[in-house]
């Protein structure tokens, strides 16, 4: 069915319109009347009468009221400043008729006062005039591709219909894979899990009681579902917020949710209807088909979504919701129960305790290097795609997303083409929001040992929670850097390795879901459920010469209940390698992990872990995003790193993630140029299709040149040092004269955008000195924000100038001063211990009456450092456990030095309080803006404000910023 277009959308779009011509008509009268004002003063001899009569004039001018008197009426208009000079000036015009020694000179800069007013409201409309235009220009463009695609739906949402190689080759490939059936064993699976979970002698009464307690809490899970009236009128308003988080929905469907949400009697009657489909769970299905669309991401790699049905939606998103919060607590009480999960490390033996209390006193009570690593694990990558609340929504900007590697693969290699994940969250605003509501899920599952409220307690505090999958991952290179640099000073060494599984979502096997989900306690009746939604009837939308086919492998992409499985699954990973590796963790994200120790022999044991699962489940490894390095202490010089061979036991391959790879030489993730250069390529390939509008083109550089870039070489941090950053500002440089070259340039083969200027606002005053003949635009336009009537360009070298000073200057001296510190503790133990005074309470003593063979003789050094990670030793900030939180640390975006009463300070402090450049609530990148280019701002418009707010059509434009990109083949 053909679509222009929600009728939202629509009306917003005619209102826009309407209010662009209104715009000109308002500056055309402006004009007349400007001309007329000056004409009318310029056959004026006398100059006092030259000025009263522009004062006059310039009244109709900018529609300043008056009284019947002819008094100007304060605040009666938006030109506050122009009121008070033109009040004062008929006190001042007064007393010049009289007064002789008014001074000619005095009373020309009044003119020119009155003049310089007319001359901003000029400019003001011009930049206003120009707004609309480029506007119109965007809505021209996107109308243009509504045109050729008029049979699809594309209006906002932007689904591709663009035939290419890449996005063929996709669909070959995910049509194969979802498909074909898969080759697993089901009694491989149950006997892999049966041994996974197998009691030892140790821990036999343990591990079955909280198997038991497990499966006995999806029973009562179950059965709350059961229960009556489970959508209602409360719920259903998160359960449609959620939903919109997603990508799945195209625009229309968008907006029929956000006026479900408007509209009480509409909530009733939709809860009507989902709860009488989950009382007939059983009946359940999809229909005679599904519809399934490819869209491309700005990765290059293209993604394929469902168009089901709106009631289908909510229905599966909130059981996706019920069921991922219900496996977060269960599971986190799992691993909390007593003799389940291993700690890695986290006790020492009770001889080593003897000691140490015999030679300085009790144990201190604090944080230890492991319990910092554990919570860290907890909080950020531990069931990290499971929601912690039912309506907990995370967001991530566009672009924001990982490049992918296989840029990098040679042509014809197994794993040529990328794949990029497809789950239930939306690349939008940024923000975080999380709201708690006393959901089933929570009541049914809130039975907990002491130890998991506890580490719940602290998991909710969030020092180390990652916002959202980038930010875990970008953590996560953070927290490998760190121990790198303390495993090679303590250990001497680190291993470590890398992967993916391949295509997780696409790919899982039914069978592998529904038995761990069988083995954990899911009962026929949701199994039978969970089938059927895996086994959708699909169908592509642009094929009608073949009728649906039924999934075989694989779940559908951007569905919360497909999130629920993979973890599910990939939960049993995690465990595996917990109980092989004595207590190490898994370091996962969704299908990537990762994993690494100062014991190499360790590391191959964890990798055999992987292949044999993988191999168990049904699933593959990815090739290009497999590698593995082995680091050690140079034997000449032992703060040189020197890189060793993995051996044949472990993947071979770099490192990489993003366009950062581990340098084994160095320890350090470094910038491949080589990614960054295709990435230069293809981002001015896809800025040159959209120079015919300026809007689309600036929101293309944001996404990829500002936060595609920036993100994929990591975000700094004090492990990474200063010279990170400086590395970035390097390569973004690089990216400017990369995409902006002379036309020179272009000929030779280049792929650039051919601009005269090296840099992006070069090109853009060109662009728009071009097509709509404005002359000397000043810089800060560009940057300026929207709501102040700027183009909002994102500079990316502000926010890293702004933290480089607050990064760590050499994160090895961290570590340096710990181990400094350590040595300053032993001597002061050791002479504590000779003078008599170590103090031993009883009551805080493992074994009081311990003594050593020789109880004279204070421990050695090396004793004392024996147990350095599992221990506090009570050194302050160069705990080692703190020295781990300093590495991780992120450097805070510092402001720019400010006076009280300077002009753009005075500026930003008149703005309204809802712009981001309001002095009140600006961001440290917004005032570093606002005094970068704010005096030549000024100068030009009277202030910081461009364009008056009233004239401008934000609806349509934040309706244009809200959508996504359309990246080309």
């Amino acid at each position: 069915m053909a679509s222009n277009g929600s009728a939202h959308t629509q009306t917003l779009q005619k209102i826009t319109y309407t209010k662009l011509d209104e715009l000109e008509k308002k500056r055309m009268v402006f004009d007349e009347q400007r001309h007329q004002t000056t004409e009318v003063a310029a056959q004026e001899q006398d100059a006092v009468r030259k000025v009263a009569a522009l004062a006059q004039g310039m009244r109709t001018c900018f529609a300043i009221p008056t009284d019947r008197n002819g008094r100007i009426i304060r605040r009666g208009s938006n030109n506050r400043r122009l009121e008070v000079d033109l009040k004062n000036l008929d006190r001042f015009l007064s007393q010049a008729r009289y007064d002789p020694s008014i001074s000619t000179d005095v009373v020309e800069k009044w003119q020119q006062t009155l003049l310089r007013h007319l001359d901003v409201q000029s400019v003001k409309y011009e930049y206003a005039s120009l707004y609309g235009k480029l506007t119109k220009q965007w809505l021209s463009a996107k109308e243009s591709k509504e045109t050729v695609y008029s049979d699809e739906d594309v209006e906002m949402s932007e689904y591709e219909h663009i035939s290419g190689g890449k996005k063929l080759e996709s669909r070959r490939e995910w049509e194969h894979t979802a498909f074909e059936p898969a080759n697993i064993d089901k009694f491989d699976i149950k006997t892999m899990l049966r041994s996974m979970f197998a009691a030892n002698a140790h821990d036999s009464k343990n591990m079955r009681e909280a198997l038991k307690t497990l499966r006995n809490k999806v029973e009562e899970f179950e059965q709350s579902l059961a229960e009556p009236r489970v959508f209602n009128s409360d719920n259903l308003p998160g359960i449609l917020r959620s939903l919109l988080a997603s990508d799945l929905l195209s625009e229309d469907k968008r907006d029929a949710l956000r006026n479900f949400a408007k509209n009480s009697t509409i909530l009733d009657e939709i809860a009507d209807v989902l709860n009488m489909r989950m009382t007939s769970l059983d009946d359940w299905s999809w229909g005679e088909e599904v519809l399934l669309e490819p869209r491309r991401q700005l990765n290059g790699n293209y993604n394929f979504y469902m168009d089901e049905d709106l009631l289908q939606a909510i229905f599966l998103q909130y059981i996706g919701l019920l069921w991922s919060t219900f496996w977060k607590n269960a599971l986190r009480g799992f691993r909390a129960s007593e003799g389940v999960w291993k700690g890695s490390k986290s006790l020492i033996h009770s001889l080593d305790q003897k000691r140490r209390e015999y030679y300085l006193g009790p144990l201190e009570n604090g944080a230890t290097y492991n319990s910092r690593r554990q919570m860290i694990y907890r909080q950020g990558y531990f069931l990290s795609q499971l929601l912690d609340h039912e309506f907990q929504e995370r967001y991530q900007d566009e672009g924001d997303e990982e490049a992918e590697p296989e840029v990098l693969v040679a042509a014809g290699s197994k794993r040529g083409a990328g794949r990029t994940k497809q789950t239930a969250r939306k690349s939008g605003s940024g923000a975080i929001r999380k709201r708690q509501v006393a959901g089933k899920s929570a009541r049914y599952s809130s039975q907990m040992t002491t130890q998991a409220q506890q580490e719940q307690d602290e998991d909710e505090a969030g020092q180390f929670k990652p916002t959202n999958v980038m930010d875990a991952k970008q953590r996560l290179l953070h927290l490998l850097s760190s121990e790198i640099l303390i495993n090679m000073r303590l250990h001497g060494g680190l291993t470590c390795f890398k992967s993916q599984i391949d295509w997780l979502y696409p790919s899982l096997p039914h069978e592998a879901v529904e038995r761990v989900l069988e083995f954990f306690g899911v009962s026929k009746k949701w199994l039978d459920f969970i089938d059927r939604f895996l086994k959708a009837p699909l169908r592509f939308a642009d094929d009608d010469s073949t009728g649906p086919r039924q999934r075989r492998k694989g779940m559908p992409g951007s569905h919360s209940l497909s999130e629920v499985f993979g973890e599910i699954v990939m939960f049993c990973l995690d465990f595996q390698i917990n109980q092989e590796t004595a207590g190490e963790v898994l370091w996962r994200t969704n299908d990537d992990f990762w994993f690494w120790s100062s014991s190499h022999s360790q590391c191959e044991e964890a990798w055999a872990v992987v292949s044999r699962f993988v191999d168990t489940m049904g699933l593959q490894l990815n090739d290009t995003r497999s590698g593995a390095v082995r680091m050690t202490n140079d034997s000449k010089d032992a703060f040189a790193i020197q890189s060793e061979d993995v051996g044949n036991k472990l993947p071979r391959g770099q490192i990489r993630w993003g366009m950062l790879y581990l340098n084994p030489n160095s320890g350090c993730f470094e910038i491949d140029q080589s990614m960054v250069d295709h990435h230069i390529q293809e981002l001015a390939r896809q800025l040159k299709d959209k120079t015919s509008n300026v809007f689309g083109w600036i929101k293309a550089w944001n996404s990829y040149a500002a936060t595609f870039f920036t993100s994929n070489f990591g975000k700094p941090a004090n492990c990474f040092g200063r010279q990170h950053i400086d590395s970035m500002l390097a390569t973004h440089r690089h990216i400017q004269r990369g995409v902006f070259v002379s036309p020179s340039d272009e000929k030779s083969g280049s792929g650039s955008l051919g601009s005269v200027e090296d840099n992006v606002i070069g090109f853009l005053r060109r662009t728009i000195e071009h097509h709509f003949e404005i002359r000397n635009i000043p810089d800060g336009y560009f940057y300026f924000p929207s709501d102040l009537g700027g183009l909002e360009v994102r500079n990316t070298f502000i926010g890293l100038l702004g933290v480089r000073d607050a990064v760590t200057d050499q994160p090895s001296k961290l570590v340096d001063d710990f181990l400094e510190a350590e040595k300053e503790a032993y001597k002061a133990a050791k002479t504590a211990f000779r003078e008599g005074k170590v103090e031993k309470p009883r009551e805080e003593m493992l074994d009081p009456k311990f003594k050593p063979e020789s109880p004279e003789t204070f421990f050695s050094f090396e004793e004392f450092t024996k147990c350095r990670e599992q221990i506090h030793f009570g050194l302050g900030k160069n705990e080692l456990a703190e020295v781990l939180t300093k590495l991780l640390e992120r450097p805070v975006e510092g402001p720019v030095d400010t006076e009280d009463y300077g002009e753009v300070d005075m500026a930003t402090e008149g703005l309204d309080d809802e712009s981001v450049m309001a002095a009140d609530r600006a961001e440290p990148y917004w005032l570093w803006v606002a005094h970068l280019y704010g005096k030549a701002m000024i100068e030009k418009f009277g202030g910081l404000q461009i364009v008056e707010a009233g004239l401008l059509p934000m609806g349509m434009v934040s309706l244009f910023r809200s959508g996504r990109v359309d990246w080309h083949d």
